[in-house]
C-alpha cells in the first residue's frame, strides 16, 4: 500500500478547511530523481506536510523530518555481502519487509521507512478518524531504527545496525520488485542461525519468542539471561520505545547449553512522539500514544505490550540489580554516544540534533528514577512461574517480614532465588504448573508478604508451617494432592490475537478461574485501572442530558472480572436546569460468583411533571404541572452472577426525597401521598440478564448498528425487579413494587440485515405508594412521542415494535451510518384497575445518521402526535 500526497487529497478534500492542510506538492512520496548512480535524493514522505491548525490538532511531531530530502545510496544487490537473493516478503502491522539471503547463508531484512496502515476498519475509510491515522505515523521519527545502534552497543546487548538505503529497480527483484523498487528503507542483517552458513554474531542457537515461551514453560533448565533483559529494557525506556512486545525479541545462545540472551530488533518506534491536542485527549484512554520528551511517559502507556512479558520475564532481579543496572546504563551512555548515534542520522536532519540530544540528555538524567519507578509497579504483585517438570518450591518468611523464594526442579540446581521485601512486594503467587510438585512455606513474622502457592496438574505435596501475627496456616495453597483437569492455556482473549500477533504471546501462563459456575480463562489479575466517561442523552421533559464521570477497576487474585469497581458520574439536563449524581461500586471474591455492588445518588430528575393519576389526564402544559424534588437513594445488595451475563441481586434500599412547595404549582395545591419530605426504607430483588453486555459493562460488538453482518440471528436482555417497603419511616404503610421489562432484537436474513427491535414491559404497585413512585409511561422508556411521566397509575403496560434498516454507509468527515426506522409504542396506566381510554398509541418514521456507535445516532421521525410532528432525538430508544 503506498500513500501519497495527492491521493490523500482525493480522499480528505473535505478535511482540507477543517484541518488547514499545507499546500498540496507535485512529489509522490518516495519517487526521486538520482544525481550519480549510486545514490539519490528523496523525501522520506510526502503525506505529512500541515499548516499551523493541522499541527495545534495533531502536533509537530517529525512531520518536518519526512518532508526533508535526505540523499541514501542505492543498495547494489550483486555486491553487498557477495550478492542478495530475495526469499519472501512480510513485516508487521506497519512495515513492509523484504527478506534476502546472502552466498554464506546470513540473511538480512528490508525494511520501508514508511509506514502503512494495516488495521484500521474499513468504515474508516476517507474520514477524519484514518486522516488522524494516517497522520499518526509522523509521532515516528523517520530514520530511528539507525538511531538504536550507537546506545545498544553501548549497553553491551547483541544487536543488528541497520543502514539507510533506497532499493534499486532491479530486475533481480524478481516477483518483489513492483512493490519494493525505489522504497526507501534500511538493511540490517537479520538474526538468525540458519542449518547452513553463517550465524548472526557467531551464536550457537537463535531462537523465537514463541519457541523460547514453550521451552521455559517445560525444561527449568531453560534459564534466560534477566540481567541483560533488564539492560535491554532501560534501553527501551531511554528511547522512548513503545513496541516492545515479546515478538520484537530473538534469544541467542553463545555457547552451548549457555543461557538464553536477547537480541533487540526492529527500532522503529525509537523516539516516539505523538504530540497535538488530539493525541493529548487520546491518552486519556490509550496509554500507549507517548510523546518524547524530556520527561518520561508513564510507563505503563510505554510498555503497555510489554508489561506481563516483563512480569515474568524480570520477576528474579530485585530493587538493588535494578538500581545497579539503572546506574551502569546512566554511565555507560556517554555525550559521546548520543552524538555518535545523532551522527548516523542523515545528515540533512543535522537541524533537529540539538533538541533531540538535549531530550535524551535529560531522560538519561532521570533514567535511574523511572526505572525504580518501573520496579516498584512490577514489584507489588509478582508471579513466579515454576515448569512442567517436578518443581521444588522453598519458601521461608524472616522476622523482618522478607521472603525468600528457590526453586529448583527434582535433581538440579535452583534456577530461581530472590528474596523480596515486605515494604516492596503485597503478594508473591507461585504457580508450578504441571508435575509432581512440592512446596514448602515456613518462618515466622509479625508481618510479611501475602503467599500463594499453585500446584496445577500432577501430584502436589504443599506444606504451610509459617506463621504470621499468630496467623498460622498464613500461606494459601491451592491444587494439593492429586490434581488433574486443570487447564493453563492461553486466556481467550490472548489465544486469539496471539495466532496471528507475537505480540500477544501468553508469558503470564496462568489456570482457568472458577466463575459462573464453570470454569472461564484467566483475565487481568493485578493493578489498578481509572476511565473517564461521557455520554450525551435526550428526552422529553429534560432536554439535553450531558454526562460526565470517572470508573476505576482494581484487580486481584483469581477474581472476575475484576476485584472492584468503584464509578462517580454527574448529569445535568438543561430543561430542568437539575442535576443527577451517580455513585456505583461492586466487590467480588475469589473463585466466586458471588459479590457486593452498590448504587448511591442524588437527583433532582426522577419526577419533572405531574398532572395526577389516570389514563385520560388531559395533556396540559405549563410551569404548573412542573415538579422540583430531590431523590437521594442507597441500595446496597448481595448479588450472585448465574453467567457473564447474567445477576441477581437482594438488599435493602434507602430513599428519602424532598418535594419544592413552591406556590403555583399542581403539585403544591393536590399535596399527594409523598408529597414534601419523604424518608423509606425497604428490601429490594433484582434480576437482570443482557446479552449486549459483559459484567465490565462493555458493549458488545451486536451494539453496533452498521455491523449487521456480525449480528447475531436474536439478542435481547430481561430487567425484572421487585420491592417491598414497610411501615416505617414516613411510610404509612406498607407497599409493594413490581416491574419487568423485556427486549429482543431480530436480524431479518434479507438484503441489509434489518433488524426488528421488540420491547414489553409493565409495573404494578400493591397498596399505598407515595407519588413518585407510581407507574409512569411516557417518554423513550415505553411512549416516546409524549413527555416523562405524561400519564400515572398504580399499573402501566407498555410495547414497542421498531424496525431499524441499514441504508448506507459514507464517509463525511466522520463515518457515518444512515439507515431507516419505524416504530408503534402502545402504552398505558390503570388506577385501581381503570385504564378509561385504552391504548395510547405513538407512531413514527424516519431517518437516522450515526457515527460509529448508535449512542451517537442523530433520529429524525415524522410522528402521530398533533402537536409534535416532527421529533429529534439521540440513541436508539432501546
Amino acid at each position: 500500500m503506498r500513500l501519497s500526497s495527492a491521493r490523500n487529497r482525493a480522499n480528505f478534500g473535505g478535511l482540507a478547511l477543517l484541518l488547514s492542510v499545507a499546500a498540496p506538492g507535485s512529489v509522490v512520496a518516495q519517487n526521486a530523481s538520482p544525481p550519480s548512480r549510486d545514490s539519490v535524493t528523496l523525501r522520506a514522505s510526502d503525506d505529512f506536510e500541515a499548516g499551523g491548525f493541522r499541527r495545534f490538532l495533531l502536533g509537530d511531531t517529525y512531520r518536518d523530518l519526512w518532508a526533508t530530502p535526505v540523499r541514501a545510496a542505492v543498495l547494489d544487490l550483486r555486491s553487498f555481502a557477495g550478492g542478495l537473493k530475495p526469499t519472501k516478503s512480510g513485516g508487521g502491522k506497519q512495515t513492509t519487509s523484504l527478506r534476502f539471503v546472502a552466498p554464506n547463508g546470513a540473511e538480512y531484512v528490508f525494511r520501508s521507512v514508511e509506514k502503512q496502515v494495516l488495521t484500521l476498519p474499513k468504515h474508516f475509510d476517507g474520514t477524519i478518524i484514518q486522516d488522524i491515522v494516517l497522520d499518526a505515523r509522523s509521532a515516528a521519527h523517520p530514520t530511528a531504527p539507525i538511531g538504536a545502534p550507537a546506545f545498544l552497543k553501548a549497553a553491551g546487548l547483541l544487536h543488528p545496525t541497520p543502514r539507510l538505503y533506497v532499493m534499486p529497480d532491479d530486475p533481480a527483484l524478481g516477483e518483489f520488485r513492483k512493490d519494493f523498487a525505489k522504497l526507501l528503507g534500511t538493511l540490517e542483517e537479520y538474526p538468525d542461525k540458519p542449518e547452513q552458513g553463517a550465524a548472526f554474531a557467531g551464536v550457537s542457537a537463535m531462537i523465537d519468542s514463541d519457541v523460547l515461551l514453550a521451552l521455559i514453560n517445560a525444561d527449568p533448565r531453560q534459564i534466560v539471561d534477566a540481567r541483560t533483559l533488564l539492560t535491554a529494557r532501560l534501553v527501551d525506556m531511554l528511547l522512548g520505545d513503545n513496541d516492545r512486545h515479546p515478538g520484537q525479541w530473538k534469544w541467542a545462545r553463545l555457547r552451548p547449553g549457555g543461557d538464553w540472551t536477547p537480541i533487540p530488533r526492529d527500532r522503529d518506534k525509537v523516539f516516539l512522539s505523538y504530540e497535538g491536542f488530539v493525541m493529548k485527549l487520546g491518552r486519556m484512554r490509550m496509554r500507549s500514544l507517548v510523546k518524547f520528551d524530556s520527561a518520561y511517559s508513564p510507563m505503563e502507556g510505554l510498555f503497555e505490550n510489554a508489561i506481563e512479558f516483563d512480569r515474568r520475564m524480570l520477576s528474579g532481579l530485585d530493587r538493588s540489580q535494578w538500581d545497579l543496572a539503572a546506574t551502569r546504563l546512566t554511565q555507560a551512555i556517554t555525550d559521546d554516544v548520543i552524538n555518535t548515534s545523532m551522527a548516523a542520522m542523515p545528515r540533512e536532519y543535522a537541524a533537529s540534533i540539538p533538541e533531540l540530544s538535549a531530550k535524551l540528555k535529560e531522560r538519561r538524567r532521570g533514567l535511574r528514577a523511572e526505572a525504580l519507578d518501573y520496579y516498584d509497579e512490577l514489584a507489588g504483585t509478582v508471579d513466579i512461574h515454576g515448569t512442567d517438570a517436578d518443581d521444588r518450591a522453598t519458601i521461608v518468611r524472616s522476622g523482618d517480614g522478607s521472603v525468600e523464594v528457590q526453586l529448583m526442579s527434582a535433581a538440579g540446581a535452583p534456577y530461581f532465588s530472590r528474596r523480596f521485601k515486605a515494604e516492596e512486594t503485597k503478594e508473591i503467587r507461585v504457580y508450578l504448573h504441571d508435575g509432581d510438585d512440592h512446596a514448602v512455606v515456613s518462618g515466622e513474622a509479625d508481618r510479611s508478604v501475602k503467599v500463594r502457592v499453585i500446584g496445577g496438574n500432577g501430584t502436589n505435596t504443599l506444606i504451610d508451617s509459617s506463621i504470621v501475627d499468630g496467623d498460622r496456616d498464613a500461606a494459601k495453597l491451592y491444587d494439593e494432592g492429586s490434581i488433574q483437569g486443570i487447564y493453563e492455556g492461553q486466556d481467550s482473549a490472548s489465544k486469539a490475537r496471539s495466532d496471528d500477533n507475537p505480540a500477544y504471546l501468553p508469558f503470564d501462563k496462568r489456570p482457568w478461574v472458577a466463575a459462573y459456575g464453570d470454569f472461564v480463562p484467566p483475565s487481568r489479575d493485578h493493578g489498578v485501572t481509572i476511565t473517564p466517561i461521557a455520554g450525551l442523552r435526550t428526552s422529553h421533559g429534560l432536554g439535553l442530558v450531558p454526562r460526565i464521570g470517572v470508573v476505576r477497576y482494581a484487580y486481584g487474585f483469581n477474581r472476575v472480572p475484576y476485584a472492584s469497581m468503584l464509578g462517580a458520574d454527574v448529569a445535568y439536563s438543561t430543561s430542568v436546569q437539575g442535576f443527577e449524581i451517580r455513585a456505583r461500586g461492586d466487590k467480588r471474591f475469589q473463585s466466586s460468583s458471588l459479590h457486593l455492588p452498590f448504587t448511591a445518588g442524588m437527583s433532582q430528575l426522577e419526577v419533572v411533571e405531574f398532572r395526577g393519576f389516570g389514563n385520560d389526564v388531559p395533556d396540559l402544559r405549563g410551569d404548573f404541572y412542573d415538579v422540583r424534588q430531590r431523590h437521594y437513594s442507597f441500595f446496597p445488595a448481595a448479588a450472585l452472577s448465574l453467567g457473564p451475563k447474567s445477576d441477581v441481586s437482594l438488599g435493602p434500599i434507602f430513599r428519602y426525597t424532598t418535594t419544592d412547595s413552591s406556590a403555583n404549582r399542581f403539585i403544591a395545591e393536590q399535596r399527594p401521598y409523598g408529597f414534601g419530605e419523604f424518608g423509606q426504607t425497604g428490601v429490594r430483588l433484582k434480576l437482570a440478564y443482557d446479552t449486549r453486555f459483559d459484567q465490565t459493562g462493555s458493549t458488545a460488538e451486536v451494539d453496533v448498528p452498521f455491523s449487521t453482518e456480525e449480528n447475531p440471528p436474536v439478542w435481547g436482555w430481561l430487567d425484572l425487579t421487585g420491592s417491598l417497603y414497610p411501615a416505617m419511616w414516613d411510610a404509612e404503610s406498607a407497599y409493594r413494587d413490581v416491574s419487568g421489562t423485556a427486549a429482543a432484537y431480530v436480524t431479518i436474513p434479507v438484503f441489509k440485515r434489518p433488524v426488528l427491535a421488540l420491547r414489553a414491559g409493565g409495573r404494578k404497585l400493591f397498596g399505598d405508594f407515595p407519588y413518585f413512585d407510581a407507574a409512569f409511561i411516557g417518554g423513550g422508556g415505553s411512549l416516546r412521542t409524549e413527555y416523562r411521566q405524561r400519564y400515572a397509575g398504580d399499573a402501566s403496560l407498555f410495547g414497542t415494535a421498531e424496525l431499524r434498516v441499514p441504508i448506507a454507509k459514507f464517509a463525511f468527515i466522520l463515518p457515518l451510518d444512515v439507515g431507516a426506522l419505524g416504530f408503534v409504542d402502545m402504552a398505558r396506566v390503570y388506577v385501581d384497575g381503570e385504564s378509561p381510554g385504552g391504548w395510547h398509541r405513538g407512531t413514527g418514521a424516519g431517518f437516522w445518521v450515526g457515527v460509529v456507535s448508535p449512542a451517537t445516532n442523530v433520529n429524525v421521525t415524522y410522528t402521530n402526535h398533533p402537536d409534535r410532528k416532527v421529533q429529534v432525538s439521540l440513541g436508539f430508544a432501546f
